[in-house]
């Protein structure tokens, strides 16, 4: 039955193949009868009635497909006409429309020039000028689609593939003509300049554009008046760092977006990452209870909220840029939504010109490092197990007193010095080849423009069986006519994850003394059978079994998930006159999730359940549904040249609904019969699970800004936020934001300095919202209580208490920024400070289990966070082949907790033995609590605690734990450095994390509270106390062997960590030869990640998935 599956999988894949394919033929279809329309349309009928003439050539242009230029006060000047002709060419038709005017005409290749007749007598000897030329980079590369427009008229043209283009220029007296392109600095160059010959014209890249706009994904401003913080990175500098992942991207280059590292589970890439942008607001801690992750920043694409997990898979050759918007008067266009930061995507946009064909491919090689991992040996392991107490009391002379344990222990012993000593880590591990591939076809005039992209990501995590693939479809169409502008984008996403059959941890915790395979290489089920006692059994006696974690990986076993969905983005935009646009946008968005796992009915964990019981297959499926609609108006006019106002007035409406069901199968006959018709039922007390949930938002938003000669700057925000979320009494709320900057280097007094380039002090102040919580936290929430029938129909029970009249939870943010300009502007450096008050927190409080439920949510106390953050760009060396660059960011961040008062310490006194969180006035979430601790005695080899009253105990007690430390850096940061020489180009990034305590429950994990049953550490052995005298860090044999964990200061260390993340390097092939091939540019690179580490700290890592390192090479023909 897993052929079933299988096929399933491929049947799904091919319908959602030949829906692309349709899509695609009809995209191709519209586009071939728009470029052949001109071409068909040679002879046409025109009648028209007393009309302008104006009217009959815009008739003629849109029938005809030709341009017209002409004079025109001179047009109208001769007043009304009527033409009335059938199946015409454009000569006759161009008579018709002229005759008796003082007009005349003549063609040249497209266009039609009207011009006087008299006009035309004094000029029979200047004839049009076809000027052709071709346009190229600072690296002589053709650049497609450039607009060359003639200066003062609507006549223009784009180049073609080969950066060529051909302009009619009717009146070379005063002709100029103007060279744009998206990045470039655009040039006006004059006729009269125009050399004879073969011309040239060389586009230098932009490099300040992307820096001086900040994108919000609902309007776009210039940087320098703006009073917000935000940071805009282009797909360039992104790469810089790596093309895998956008999201590693920008926790290099940002100091305010972090992700937190999680040892466990290593290189899993099933696994989404923790992120957050200038730290947390939420309750930190007690996110499981919230559904969502209430910390998480706000993500846009391309104008529209979307998921992590939709930023994570997006493909790097796709995007365009990123902005991360940081403070308030940033993020207040957002609201109650922005508490927490928001993501700004932007994919690329097709650009006009002659069809061209971007392939970019990347592939990457990884493989586990098992460095960290120092196991036992099986000599060592079982001596272990001996001094542990594993086999029972010894005597006087070390022997093991039990008859049944003496007899395993020699039995195993024998084993040893057969010289079995089984490395089981590496056999579920296998060398990984990951690959990515985007394909973008691209092209169009200025009127409308069409991209069609395609991208496939295979990612094969280090374990066997743990994969990922991603495929995405995307069509773009942009049409403009006159003021009007028309935007759809049809995006089309499936993926396909696999994890492994058997965990990381169950190979780690294999004793090393057992064969993997027997004498005649089978790898059995059973590794071993052996006797222990039992007070339960009438034999006092029990029979156990050790088994083969490489047999269940060899089973039908699996663990997958599907997700199919689709995202259609339409908008219309018009120029209703210059300054003032109106925009509509909706967005209408599609998934639906499977996951599916089937575990074996021969696989171990069954080996002891009753026949009709083994095996499970379990099925959930997951389905989202939501709308998007936003209606904006935005104003932007400059009075008296010093005068600038800006505003952006709108509404935003959005619904989702999702839906989750599932149910549970046992008992099954084999491995080939895994389709849950052929289990034996559900599980006792099992059935079905359904669930649905909705939520609803309105929104209305006013945005200002004000700037006075450019240098003294207003920006005022104000939103109303209406959600379901909240109750009744609670349901809208208002957000505001006010933000203020002055551009010092543009005052008088700053013009005759040459040492400072550009100084801004900006401030910013209010009051965004968080909405990420549970769509039903206000409400409260029943069950059917089908297990309980009676006569008065179905009873319904508690499940969660909501709460009608909880608040919203908001963050006073107030950002005070400087930004300074160095050196020509080749040093810069931005440095903020933020001070951000979220009252009240939305906090679960436990009640009594009596209620029905054991939390509730409230609104409690406040957590206030404060920080800052730098960043340092410093150009050190410029020259026309050669470039040096240099950047350097860093963050801190502290937190507190206020007026929390008591309601918290049921959650304080239950959780004392599983974690090393406190929730009081006055704490920190980062704070850590531990039993302080003296380390351990040499003479007895027992831990020495330190009491609250300052006394010495050997007593653990987890009512003497204090703050023995704080996670919190004093500073932590990255650096990055950018050499270029010639084709070449050199990239290095580094991190560094300094001043931060950590408790290494990983360590603790290793070498103390283990479980003996299994594979630890060898430092558990060879580090231990042994004998008095012995100064050590860690408890000796059988104390350290415990299922307690005893939370001990002497865990807690002192983090100082410098890393060398990664390095690539780059070639841009010259294009010589590569034409003859048909490639315009190739750009190949190799890249390195996770080089060297020095730090105070033994990097631990977990055991849930191992740790990976990688190298990568990446390709980017375009042809």
């Amino acid at each position: 039955m897993k052929k079933i599956r299988t096929s399933g999988f491929f049947r799904r894949i091919h319908g959602n193949f030949l829906l692309m394919m349709r899509l695609t033929m009809l995209f191709l279809l519209m586009t071939f009868v728009s470029l052949t329309a001109t071409a068909l349309g040679q002879r046409t009928t025109i009648k028209l009635d007393n009309v302008d003439l104006q009217v009959a050539f815009n008739e003629i242009k849109q029938k005809m497909g030709y341009t017209f230029v002409y004079n025109d006060q001179v047009v109208k000047n001769v007043g009304k006409v009527s033409v009335n002709v059938t199946s015409s060419d454009i000569k006759y038709i161009l008579a018709k429309c002229l005759e008796g005017t003082s007009l005349d005409f003549y063609i040249e290749d497209n266009i039609v020039v009207i011009k006087s007749k008299a006009e035309q007598a004094r000029e029979t000897e200047r004839k049009p000028v076809t000027v052709k030329g071709k346009v190229v980079d600072e690296k002589k590369q053709p650049l497609p689609g450039v607009t060359v427009l003639l200066k003062g008229t609507t006549l223009g043209v784009t180049t073609g593939g080969e950066g060529d283009f051909s302009i009619v220029i009717t009146d070379t007296t005063k002709a100029e003509l103007v060279f744009s392109f998206i990045g470039m600095v655009s040039q006006t160059i004059p006729y009269k300049s125009i050399p004879k010959g073969e011309w040239t014209i060389v586009l230098k890249d932009d490099v300040q554009e992307m820096d001086e706009v900040v994108v919000t994904g609902i309007y776009s401003r210039k940087k320098e008046s703006f009073t917000g913080s935000s940071t805009t990175y282009t797909a360039k500098e992104l790469k810089t760092i790596g093309n895998q992942n956008v999201l590693q991207s920008l926790k290099t280059m940002d100091p305010s977006f972090a992700i937190v590292e999680n040892n466990q589970f290593g290189s899993d890439p099933n696994r989404l990452p923790d992120i957050n942008v200038r730290g947390k607001t939420s309750v930190i801690g007690l996110t499981q209870e919230y559904e969502v992750d209430p910390n998480q920043p706000l993500f846009i694409l391309d104008g529209f909220e979307t998921t992590l997990k939709t930023i994570s898979d997006l493909s790097m050759d796709r995007v365009q840029s990123i902005t991360v918007l940081k403070d308030a008067a940033a993020t207040a266009i957002y609201g109650s939504k922005a508490a927490n930061g928001v993501v700004v995507v932007e994919t690329k946009a097709p650009a006009p010109g002659t069809l061209r064909l971007t392939y970019n491919g990347n592939l990457n090689l990884s493989f586990a490092d098992l460095s960290d991992y120092n196991l036992m040996n099986s000599k060592e392991k079982l001596e272990f197990e001996r001094l542990a107490g594993y086999y029972g009391d010894l005597d006087a002379n070390g022997e093991i007193v039990s008859e049944y344990d003496q007899r395993l222990y020699y039995q195993r012993l024998a084993e040893v010095k057969r010289g079995v000593d089984t490395y089981w880590m590496s056999e579920p591990l296998r060398f990984a080849t990951s690959h990515s591939h985007n394909l973008f076809a691209e092209g169009g005039d200025d009127r409308m423009r069409y991209g069609l992209g395609f991208s496939y990501n295979k990612t094969q995590g280090g374990m066997k069986g743990s994969d990922r693939d991603v495929i995405n479809g995307n069509v773009q169409l942009l049409y403009r006519y006159k003021s009007l502008s028309f935007k759809n984008y049809l995006n089309l996403d499936y993926s396909m994850s696999s994890r492994e059959k058997v965990t990381f941890s169950k190979f780690s915790q294999a004793n090393p003394y057992h064969r993997k395979k027997n004498e005649d290489g089978v790898v059995e089920q059973v590794l071993e059978i052996y006797t222990d006692s039992d007070a339960n059994s009438p034999t006092y006696l029990q029979e156990l079994k050790n088994y083969n974690p490489l047999y269940d990986m060899t089973l039908g076993s699996s663990d997958e998930t599907s997700s199919f969905g689709f995202t259609n983005n339409f908008e219309i935009d018009w120029q209703v006159f210059d300054g003032l646009r109106a925009k509509g946008r909706f967005s209408i968005s599609k998934s639906t999730d499977r996951g599916e796992v089937f575990k074996s009915p021969n696989a171990s964990d069954y080996a002891e359940t009753a026949s009709t019981e083994r095996g499970s297959y379990q099925e959930t499926r997951d389905e989202n549904l939501s709308y998007d609609g936003d209606l904006n108006v935005t104003y932007a006019k400059l009075f008296n040249e010093v005068h600038m106002v800006n505003a952006v007035g709108g509404i935003r409406l959005a619904s989702s609904k999702s839906q989750s069901s599932g149910y549970k199968s046992i008992g099954f006959i084999d491995d080939r019969y895994s389709n849950p018709s052929f289990s034996s039922g559900y599980p006792t007390g099992g059935k079905p699970s359904y669930f649905t949930s909705e939520k609803r938002s309105a929104s209305y938003y006013l945005n200002a800004g004000y700037a006075y000669d450019d240098r003294y700057l207003l920006d005022v925000n104000l939103r109303s936020d209406g959600s379901s979320v909240f109750g009744l009494s609670q349901q809208f709320t208002t957000t505001w934001a006010i933000g203020l900057a002055w551009n010092v280097h543009k005052e008088d007094f700053f013009q005759n300095q040459n040492w400072l380039n550009f100084l801004k002090l900006r401030f910013s102040i209010g009051n965004p919202g968080n909405q990420n919580f549970d769509a039903y936290i206000s409400m409260n929430v029943y069950k059917y209580a089908t297990g309980y029938p009676n006569p008065f129909g179905v009873s319904a029970i508690v499940s969660t208490w909501g709460n009608n009249d909880l608040d919203w939870q908001k963050t006073i943010d107030q950002n005070y920024g400087i930004d300074l300009a160095f050196l020509n502007n080749r040093l810069k450096v931005t440095v903020d400070y933020f001070y951000k008050n979220t009252d009240p927190l939305l906090v679960y409080v436990q009640t009594p289990t009596s209620t029905g439920t054991s939390t509730v949510p409230m609104n409690l106390g406040k957590q206030v966070s404060q920080g800052l953050t730098a960043t340092l760009n410093y150009m050190i060396l410029q020259r026309e082949n050669m470039s040096w660059n240099f950047n350097f960011n860093a963050r801190h961040i502290t937190y507190e907790y206020r007026n929390i008062g008591t309601a918290l310490d049921k959650f304080n006194q239950e959780n004392r033995s599983s974690n090393l969180v406190r929730y009081y006035d006055g704490g920190s979430p980062s704070d850590l609590w531990a039993v302080r601790s003296a380390g351990i005695d040499p003479a007895s080899g027992q831990e020495v605690y330190i009491k609250k009253n300052g006394n010495y105990t050997f007593t653990y007690d987890k009512n003497e734990r204090v703050e023995v430390g704080n996670t919190n850096p004093m500073l932590e940061g990255s650096l990055f450095t950018s050499l270029s020489y010639g084709g070449f180009t050199l990239n290095v990034t580094a991190a560094y994390k300094f001043g931060g305590d950590i408790y290494n429950t990983t360590l603790a994990n290793k070498v103390e509270y283990i479980d003996p049953y299994g594979n630890v550490d060898r430092r558990a052995f060879t580090e231990r106390w042994k004998k008095p005298g012995d100064l050590v860090r860690f408890l000796g044999i059988p104390e350290n062997v415990s299922d307690e964990n005893r939370y001990s200061e002497r865990f807690v260390e002192r983090d100082n960590t410098f890393a060398i993340t990664s390095i690539m390097l780059n070639y841009e092939f010259k294009p010589g030869y590569l034409r003859k091939i048909g490639i315009k540019r190739l750009n190949l690179g190799i890249g390195v990640a996770d080089i060297a580490r020095f730090s105070s700290v033994k990097q631990e890592r977990g055991t849930e998935y191992p740790f990976q390192r990688s190298f990568h090479i990446t390709f980017r023909p375009t042809f």
